[in-house]
């Protein structure tokens, strides 16, 4: 029923009308209810969701970006995969040479559900620098693109493309610095088609992975073997040496050859699809075309997924703060310390196993810390660690090099790797490789290709020297060996003590790999500066007389 207001009340009505909005919009805003998930003001320990897939740690209850990025990884999770219908589950296992713990994945993983800004490197020979492909057809440029769009608009992810042709791990492993940034968050290594399949090897890729490892943001890395039929039998290059190294230090790989080399060799007419062609027209069976480089890259896309929703799928989860360290080392110490003290009561022990029951009791039952019997002089028995690795450990470096001999003294722990490097090939003045004394040697680029700077001589008695200043008391040189270039050998000593020397060869009969490798020139040197001379020698392996020498860089 309409009840018509005197022009003198209007005032009143419209005043009571307002009163009651206000009063409404209070109510509903004190009395809400609560979100779904409950954010716990503290980082730590996991808030619960009413789906029962884990929450969201330390986040204010309205801001809920870090829960749409989670939902958004979580969608890609729950409907059919894309790589699944074009490559199929089972192939996409035989790319995967190791898996690894999925450690510092998952801790990559959880810095993009953050929000944090990523950057993503390689670090890899001409394959991955896109020899006969477009930039954007590189294998690292595919898989960049993928996890751009993968972990939303409002994620920053910067790609570094620190490959350098005609160079392998014993390169990297020194040099790395020179092409990736200190602050790289996912490092992936393209180095085994590069690499021969000999034990040198071993040593250089830990060496690259120690050193990668240990960078400032303890970065996830992954090796990436790219399909190739140019080197190494048909189980390929570097990649066999490498494998046990990456399994070693808990480091994924990736190789495209296991689900396509067989294939391949059944059926040759797919090279030439595959491939790119060299100057003849033939197939060069050491680069693929864009095809193979989007196969490569989707390869990768597919573990990182995998992994993502493995994190997602487990019933505790919850995103971690940042600056979270690996710091395990109070508890790891309280687990492996003995308790042969005799002043520890029984009383004590049991409140410290109760202790770390209570820390323990996600673990695996086989990691999970133990008491031993105690002997007759023992009020109580020794805490044993558990027997397999601890969730605390993973991600860890170990400490002892993979070669080494075993050595039960938990104090013997190999040092940090920190290389240095002066190269051509510098993007930053002061890894500049710059002679102190010069005669001969000449700053040359290839004219076809302006990737590959050298300081080249060519005649017999050129020399050349370097100020070098070394913590670790060995000098290397890096420099071009090819059997087709007419290269030569020098000599190289230091502080002049030429009775010391050593000699380089370029040379070598190796067919048509025209690539990079390192010399040591000194290994016992005391620390300090030094003085590294080399010349042009007369001699030379090279059939047709060849003096050219082509040098990459000093390392120390």
């Amino acid at each position: 029923m309409y009840i018509p207001v005197s022009p003198s009340r209007r005032p009143h009505a419209l005043l009571a009308l307002l009163s009651g909005i206000v009063l409404i919009l209070y109510l509903h805003n004190t009395h809400q209810p609560r979100p779904s998930f409950i954010p716990n003001p503290f980082w730590g320990s996991p808030s619960t969701s009413t789906s029962g897939k884990g929450g969201i740690v330390g986040l204010e209850e309205d801001d809920y970006r870090v829960r749409d990025r989670i939902e958004r990884m979580r969608g890609y999770c729950e409907i059919d995969g894309e790589l699944e219908k074009e490559y199929g589950r089972t192939n996409l296992r035989l790319s995967r040479a190791y898996e690894g713990s999925h450690h510092r994945f998952t801790r990559f993983l959880h810095k993009a559900l953050r929000g944090e800004p990523l950057v993503i490197s390689v670090i890899g020979g001409s394959i991955t620098k896109g020899h006969h492909v477009e930039k954007d057809e590189i294998w690292f440029h595919r898989f960049w693109q993928w996890l751009d769009d993968y972990v939303g608009e409002d994620v920053q992810v910067t790609e570094v493309n620190g490959a350098a042709p005609a160079t392998g791990s014993d390169y990297f492993s020194f040099c790395f610095p020179l092409h990736i940034p200190a602050n790289s968050d996912l490092v992936l290594v393209e180095l085994a088609v590069n690499d021969e399949g000999i034990l040198q090897h071993v040593e250089n890729m830990e060496n690259l992975l120690r050193g990668l490892l240990e960078m400032p943001n303890r970065p996830a890395v992954m090796l990436v073997e790219a399909m190739a039929f140019s080197s190494g039998g048909m189980g390929g290059g570097g990649g066999r040496m490498h494998l046990p190294v990456a399994q070693y230090y808990d480091v994924p790989v990736i190789n495209q050859r296991h689900p396509l080399a067989n294939h391949f060799a059944r059926y040759p007419q797919l090279v030439r699809p595959y491939f790119t062609v060299d100057g003849w027209g033939n197939p060069d069976t050491r680069h693929f075309n864009g095809r193979g480089h989007r196969d490569l890259g989707m390869l990768i896309a597919s573990f990182v997924k995998d992994v993502a929703c493995e994190m997602l799928s487990e019933q505790d989860f919850a995103v971690p703060p940042p600056d979270t360290t690996d710091d395990v080392s109070p508890l790891l110490s309280t687990i492996a310390q003995t308790t042969s003290d005799q002043n520890q009561t029984p009383e004590d022990a049991q409140l410290q196993d109760e202790r770390l029951a209570e820390q323990q009791i996600s673990w695996p039952e086989h990691s999970r810390s133990w008491r031993d019997n105690p002997r007759e002089d023992q009020h109580v028995g020794e805490l044993m660690p558990g027997m397999w690795s601890t969730p605390l450990e993973y991600g860890l470096m170990p400490r002892m090099r993979i070669l080494n001999g075993w050595n039960p003294d938990p104090n013997f722990i190999v040092p940090p790797f920190h290389p240095t490097c002066l190269s051509t090939r510098a993007k930053e003045p002061q890894f500049n490789l710059t002679p102190s004394a010069n005669v001969g040697w000449e700053h040359w680029v290839h004219p076809e290709h302006l990737d590959k700077p050298y300081m080249v001589a060519r005649t017999p008695g050129a020399t050349i020297s370097f100020e070098m200043e070394t913590n670790v008391g060995v000098v290397k040189m890096y420099s071009l060996k090819s059997k087709t270039f007419g290269l030569g050998t020098i000599e190289c000593w230091v502080d002049g003590e030429k009775d010391r020397s050593v000699k380089i060869v370029g040379w070598w009969d190796k067919g048509d790999i025209n690539i990079g490798r390192f010399d040591s020139i000194r290994d016992n040197l005391p620390p300090g500066q030094h003085t590294v001379t080399c010349e042009v020698l007369e001699e030379t392996s090279d059939p047709d007389g060849g003096h050219e020498f082509r040098l990459i860089s000093m390392m120390r």
